[in-house]
């Protein structure tokens, strides 16, 4: 498993739109209908993200995510 501050894989584009979606307070039934796919897939694409990232949470992910410019947590 990566460290924190390793360079990993960038995230896809959906697993930054999932990210950025939980961000904003959206559960994973909602990501889901948003981004018009299943609430596995939504799992799926989190799970991916914070293995990329080298986290060990969704919520450190996001932290992650944000610091490294892959997210914008700005509204």
């Amino acid at each position: 498993m990566p460290s924190p501050g390793d360079r990993s894989p960038e995230l896809s584009a959906a697993e930054r739109r999932a990210l950025a979606l939980s961000a904003t307070g959206l559960v994973v039934t909602e990501i889901a209908q948003v981004m018009g796919t299943s609430a596995g897939r939504v799992r799926m694409l989190l799970a991916s993200a914070i293995t990329k990232l080298g986290a060990r949470s969704k919520l450190e992910a996001l932290v992650l995510a944000a610091r490294s410019g892959e997210i914008d947590l700005a509204p």
